[in-house]
């Protein structure tokens, strides 16, 4: 039984090595593909950049962006160079104001007294001091000031001059100790980003930004550990003091951005552009040094395979972009338009290297928001499925190395563990934001690792790294990026149905939340059959669109998906007609549903787009906070704690806003709006979408038809 149950899964496993890839590439196309991928090359390349203290617009960026470019070019890619960006905290590129630049020439923070320690050199580990620093040359006490970002916390204590210590949100207490009260400067061991491990290990220094805005002030980064043992000795009644000497300017600068293509066969059949962000901490390895040299790993697998005709080279031209987060992707759209018309899809990677036995992360192929539905998530799908059934294999022993994509052919650094990933809905936070936003609509494929208990902390370097990974997930954004580049409407016939059969799963899924729907004690009946309904209407809409994604992207005939499309809403209907009897039996008041905003003539109202392009929200700005000031910003109910417990448990006000904009089409009402992000997130009232339209309104943003 045993040999029988070993040949069934060699033949299984044997049938997906051979068709797992397809319908979207042949057995020889993803072969070459996997045969050429490296983990070594990327773990070498990141190896340097883990050197570097990348923040943007500084000395040590320009290097790692030198260093790209060099690599573009001995890969064999066209025409790599540089663009440099200015930058003044004013300027803007689309709706985003751009920020300023900064420039260290050394820190240090000791303990005078009663002890001679040092607690920070910027020379050493310049992550203990935080971005956007300012001279300064301050001996003093210091004062703890605990959470520090409430006002509450300087009652009774004096501040001015003074070096406080304190471990709330960095920019909060900057703008209380510095701002309002006088101190000097701050030394914080604000904790990391919370996960089921946080707090675990005292010893990590985590990455501090300081508002760049602000004209005078510093921080020190400590760990949690040293922090503790300071307070200790402040409590038991003995004064410490510090010395703290900084010189470093804040002002106008540049950004830079590398850019090279992979030119196509039809100069005008648009772009595919990888992004990943190059800005972060030394020594970011994670985050995001391993997102740069995976997409650099594709452009050289791609670039080697077309060039020496193993694969057609394809009719779309494949760009590849490295950049400060979200900043240069804003910088580089705003300055080519041009640009920005041809682009067609989008793969980024942030975070796609580590090891999820040392950081704790799972690896998400992530989906397009619903606002912009594409069938670039079911090819990512594909391949991730495909790579990670042969990683499966081969760490049970049942197939060889090179079927399961391992990385030991140079130095044995990467790991024979399976592919630890899943697939997940849209997220949030990072360059894939302005792509996917409607102004840019460029359906992203963003590729990342969540949670990474090392992010934005000196312990995020390259021993938490594993090559193996690397050239996995190399190897998947070579493979969809190629997909994408070279589909042609000749492919419909055999593309569309395998398209269609992905849908009618999705769909198949909905309908359990939907029937969780009907029955939600919390929601009237009638209320809630009509959202059961929504939900169904709202994701067929969604999967019908994301068939035609590829029709139009093919420049298909405009009728190719109508076989697909019907199956659809064939289905749909009869997923209706079960909630329909569902709904019935919990004896509802009402013999049909009906929106709960069809009286309100609020939400007949149609807003419509004006204005630049992009998101609302940036790394360093926010348009609508910008615009309207914080006074008339804390009134908006979306936003404001008022809203809060409308939102699920997990307060999802960011991800409502981002998508009410996106849903904005000069077409819809505000109601449809609101029918819209419902589906997606969850219901939200109609009052709650108008009025944060209203301050878009008042932003400028949109218009009111």
């Amino acid at each position: 039984m045993r040999s029988l149950r070993l040949i069934c899964f060699v033949v299984v496993f044997t049938t997906l090595c051979a068709f797992g890839q397809q319908p979207f590439l042949s057995a020889r196309q993803w072969t070459a593909l996997r045969d050429e991928s490296s983990g070594a090359a990327p773990y070498e390349n990141l190896r340097y950049l883990t050197g570097l203290h990348r923040v943007p617009a500084t000395v040590e960026f320009d290097q790692a962006a030198q260093f790209v470019l060099h690599r573009a070019r001995e890969y064999g890619l066209a025409d790599a160079h540089t663009e440099q960006f200015a930058i003044d905290g004013t300027k803007q590129y689309g709706l985003m104001r751009s920020y300023l630049a900064w420039t260290v020439e050394k820190a240090r923070l000791w303990e005078v007294r009663p002890q001679h320690l040092l607690l920070g050199d910027w020379e050493t580990d310049p992550i203990q001091l935080a971005d956007y620093s300012h001279s300064a040359d301050v001996e003093s006490e210091l004062v703890d000031v605990g959470n520090g970002a409430s006002e509450i916390d300087y009652s009774g204590k004096y501040v001015r001059g003074k070096i406080v210590l304190a471990d709330g949100v960095l920019a909060r207490v900057q703008e209380l100790a510095i701002a309002q009260h006088g101190a000097a400067g701050i030394v914080s061991d604000m904790p990391n980003q919370t996960t089921a491990w946080s707090g675990l290990d005292t010893t990590v220094v985590r990455w501090g930004h300081l508002d760049a805005r602000q004209l005078s002030g510093f921080a020190f980064m400590v760990s949690r550990q040293t922090a503790e043992a300071l307070r200790s000795r402040m409590r038991s009644g003995e004064p410490i003091i510090l010395n703290a000497h900084v010189k470093a300017t804040v002002g106008p600068g540049h950004w830079t951005v590398v850019t090279a293509t992979i030119p196509g066969t039809d100069s005008a059949a648009g772009e595919i552009i990888y992004s990943c962000h190059l800005d972060h901490e030394r020594p970011g390895a994670n985050d995001n040094g391993s997102g740069c040299v995976t997409i650099l790993e594709s452009a050289r697998v791609l670039a080697h395979l077309i060039d020496s005709g193993q694969l057609p080279r394809p009719k779309r031209t494949l760009r590849f972009v490295w950049g400060p987060e979200v900043e240069g992707t804003m910088a580089f759209l705003a300055t080519h338009p041009e640009i920005k018309r041809r682009l067609r899809a989008n793969i980024h990677m942030d975070m796609v290297g580590g090891d999820p036995f040392k950081n704790k992360s799972i690896f998400h192929v992530t989906g397009t928001p619903w606002s912009l539905p594409s069938f670039v998530t079911d090819v990512g799908t594909v391949f991730l499925d495909t790579i990670r059934a042969a990683a499966s294999g081969y760490a049970a022993g049942e197939a060889p190395a090179d079927a399961g994509i391992v990385e030991t052919r140079a130095g044995g650094q990467g790991t024979r563990n399976e592919l630890i990933a899943d697939v997940t809905p849209y997220s949030s936070g990072s360059d894939h934001d302005d792509y996917d936003s409607s102004t840019i609509a460029v359906p992203s494929l963003y590729l990342r690792d969540w949670p990474d208990i090392y992010i934005h902390t000196d312990h995020d370097n390259l021993d938490q790294i594993d090559a193996t990974k690397l050239r996995r997930v190399a190897l998947l954004g070579a493979a969809s990026g190629y997909v994408y580049a070279s589909v042609t409407a000749q492919q419909l016939p055999t593309l569309l149905p395998f398209l269609t059969a992905q849908a009618e799963a999705r769909l198949a899924n909905v309908f359990g939340a939907a029937q969780q729907l009907v029955d939600d004690p919390q929601l009237e009946a009638g209320a809630a059959w009509y959202e059961a309904r929504n939900l169904v209407d709202q994701t067929l809409q969604r999967e019908r669109a994301t068939l035609h994604s590829l029709v139009e992207l093919t420049d298909g005939p405009a009728v190719a998906d109508a076989d697909g499309a019907k199956a659809l809403g064939d289905q749909a209907a009869g997923l209706q007609k079960w909630l329909d009897t569902q709904a019935k039996s919990r004896e509802a008041k009402v013999t049909a549903p009906s929106a709960p905003w069809a009286a309100d003539s609020a939400a007949k109202r149609i807003p419509t787009r004006v204005g630049e392009f992009g998101p609302l929200t940036y790394q360093n700005d926010n348009v609508l906070l910008a615009r309207l000031g914080k006074e008339r910003y804390a009134k908006i109910k979306l936003i404001n704690s008022e809203a809060t417990q409308l939102l699920n448990v997990r307060d999802q006000s960011e991800l409502y806003a981002y998508e009410i904009v996106n849903f904005v089409n000069g077409k819809r009402t505000v109601g449809e709006i609101r029918d819209a992000v419902s589906a997606e997130y969850g219901p939200l009232p109609a009052n709650l979408v108008a009025d944060y339209l209203d301050a878009c309104a008042e932003a400028g943003v949109i218009q009111w038809r």
